[in-house]
């Protein structure tokens, strides 16, 4: 029995033995049936509808749905290879463009060194900054010294073209691309001035390293140009902020005509050398309308309290940072602002870097005054109005264009001022050209040994154009006005007066004629 028993034993043993074995080898089977089943499943999936762009974020984000169809469409059925990094790039750029904000912008590798470039102060280039107004790319100023300014360029010119490319849906990256090259070389730019005729303005490129600030003493009147914001203008400012008080001037100018901006932080510790820290400087306001106070940090300069009086000189190309500082300075302290009133952005934008070293660039932010004004649109106005003469705003002219007596168009008024400006009798101010101003054109070329022939063209036009240009650089109207107010020669009503008196035959153009509003974007530096 006891034998017996353990046969019996043995043989359940082994019967479960063979019981879990087959389990096994079935387990194992079914396993293998799941994938394959699902291998299968996914491959006709896959020949049948592709490879999707991005499946899981069509279930998390709805919003998306559309974007990714048309990715899908087109690398699947574009009748010719499709570069989907090329897709992609664009599809972030429209996304960016659909704002309609000028100041916003997706930059790539190549357009973010060229962006970073230009915060450090060495490009190469015509040195003006420019921005999207709609779908218009606008001149929103010229650099101090730069081949634009030289050239004749004006805040508010619009560039229809580069190199005879139309720069009709650009951007102003895109823009600046075609308008930067090497040093020494010519470009085009077709250029629209107000309700003008457009005009081809060829422009040598030159190496723009842009001294951020400059000092000069002017008849006993300490003169600091402030051209632009970037890495390291506060210390340079600083340094002659002391140069002035050596020089032991009582009355200072700070100088920010045609500075378009730059880094806000630079603007902020500019403001810091005049005023005390843990002061505000200006309000941050985003988008649900909270209000983040930016004060400074640091004890001011003490030399800044050498001056008996501060003036700040603006223009219409004075903008973003260059208002943060005017603004915060008019609330903060007594100084007076002098000038023409200032371009009005009064926005903020904020980067964000990718891994693949591009950019995105957007309004983050609006920025208000310590007393917490808005410039946006409408500028910082100045307490004394100086306007510049005619001929600093006189139309644009080439040298293949013909003017002779008989004709009558606009230009023919600004070759008329630019002529009285040099010296030439002038009578009768309009469009018209008369047999006076043949005798006045006649009496110019006789003088810079040209044909006499009375007509405007070729080698007269640039030469009127380059000695008007001259006496620009070599008499600053604003800052002479400003000068002889400081030194006592004039009051406030008699150099503004005397200002109106040298502007009367082209008025200065406003912001809606600049299409410089915001408010006129239709989608667009």
């Amino acid at each position: 029995m006891h034998i017996l028993s353990e046969e019996n034993n043995d043989k359940n043993v082994q019967t479960k033995l063979r019981s879990v074995q087959m389990n096994i080898f079935w387990f194992i089977v079914i396993i293998l049936t799941t994938i394959i089943a699902s291998v299968v499943i996914t491959a006709i999936s896959i020949s049948n509808n592709q490879e999707r762009a991005v499946n899981v974020g069509t279930d998390t984000r709805t919003e998306f749905a559309k974007l990714y169809s048309v990715y899908d469409t087109l690398t699947e059925n574009y009748y010719e290879d499709v570069d989907s990094d090329a897709l992609i790039e664009s599809s972030i750029k429209g996304m960016v463009e659909g704002l309609e904000d000028p100041y916003s912008e997706y930059m790539n590798i190549d357009e973010t060194g060229e962006f970073e470039e230009s915060i450090t102060g060495d490009f190469e280039g015509i040195g003006a900054e420019v921005m999207q107004e709609g779908s218009k790319i606008i001149i929103s100023s010229p650099m101090k010294g730069s081949p634009a300014e030289q050239a004749g360029i004006e805040p508010g010119d619009q560039i229809l073209a580069v190199d005879g490319e139309s720069l009709e849906g650009m951007t102003t990256t895109e823009a600046v691309q075609l308008i930067r090259g090497e040093k020494g070389t010519d470009v085009v730019l077709t250029i629209q001035r107000g309700g003008g005729s457009p005009s081809d303005i060829a422009i040598t490129r030159d190496t723009i390293h842009i001294d951020s600030v400059t000092y000069e003493k002017v008849d006993g009147v300490g003169h600091i140009s402030v051209n632009r914001f970037q890495q390291g203008t506060t210390d340079e400012f600083s340094k002659f902020i002391d140069q002035a008080a050596e020089d032991d001037v009582k009355e200072l100018i700070v100088d920010f005509r045609y500075n378009p901006g730059g880094l806000l932080n630079e603007a902020v510790t500019l403001i810091n050398q005049f005023i005390e820290p843990d002061t505000a400087a200006l309000y941050l306001e985003d988008n649900t309308g909270a209000q983040q106070e930016i004060v400074t940090e640091s004890e001011k300069n003490p030399n800044t309290e050498s001056f008996d009086e501060v003036y700040i000189l603006i223009n219409e190309g004075s903008a973003s940072a260059s208002e943060v500082f005017a603004g915060a300075l008019d609330d903060l302290t007594d100084v007076t602002i002098a000038g023409t009133t200032s371009f009005g952005k009064g926005v903020v934008q904020r980067t964000s870097e990718f891994k693949d070293n591009s950019m995105l660039k957007y309004t983050n932010t609006k920025w208000l005054t310590p007393d917490k004004t808005w410039v946006q649109d409408e500028g910082i106005a100045p307490d004394i109005e100086l306007i510049n003469p005619d001929y600093y705003r006189i139309q644009l002219l080439t040298e293949d264009e013909v003017f002779a007596e008989g004709q009558t168009n606009e230009k023919v008024l600004s070759i008329k001022v630019a002529l009285d400006e040099l010296g030439y009798d002038i009578t009768k101010f309009d469009d018209n050209f008369d047999a006076g101003l043949t005798q006045a054109v006649t009496a110019y070329q006789t003088d810079k040994n040209l044909e006499a022939d009375g007509i405007v063209t070729g080698e007269t036009t640039t030469g009127m154009l380059s000695d008007i240009r001259e006496q620009i650089n070599d008499n600053d109207a604003q800052l002479n006005y400003l000068i002889d107010y400081i030194n006592g020669d004039m009051s406030i009503k008699e150099i503004e007066q005397k200002a109106r008196d040298n502007a009367p035959h082209i008025p200065p153009v406003i912001e809606d004629e600049q299409n410089l509003n915001n408010d006129e974007e239709n989608e667009e530096e």
